[in-house]
């Protein structure tokens, strides 16, 4: 079993997916982040969801964050101005985290520790702008 079909309104998240990140240990995907846009007010929304190797359904530390960089336009690197941060006990998700980021890169981030081990993932540097 993979990760469920990623629907906004599914996962409390307005607008539409525009990205999703793997959440890896080695080269098993535990989890995936599921980034929304909505457009009529510049928020971006993150889960970050998990799979059946993740623990899809099983009690586990979960975490999803989205991060606000000062950049303007895409960069290697964020220098941060807030972030948002949805971390615990999960069974299915961690999220949504929802923040405003017109005319900001944000960056997107996320970990599931399960059975031991410790899978994370994300964007780098200061990804969608706008």
């Amino acid at each position: 079993m993979g990760t469920p079909t990623a629907s906004a309104g599914g996962y409390g998240c307005a607008g539409s997916e525009i990205d999703t990140y793997p959440v890896k240990s080695g080269s098993t995907t535990y989890g995936v982040i599921h980034l929304y846009y909505d457009s009529s007010n510049g928020t971006n929304c993150a889960v970050n969801v998990a799979t059946s190797a993740g623990g899809y359904g099983a009690d586990k530390y979960m975490s999803v964050s989205l991060i606000l960089c000062s950049q303007t336009s895409p960069s290697s690197t964020c220098a941060i101005l807030d972030a948002v941060v949805d971390a615990k006990t999960y069974k299915y998700y961690a999220g949504p985290v929802p923040m405003g980021a017109r005319d900001h890169c944000i960056q997107v981030r996320g970990r599931i520790t399960y059975n031991g081990n410790e899978a994370s993932g994300g964007s780098t540097g200061a990804t969608h702008c706008g």
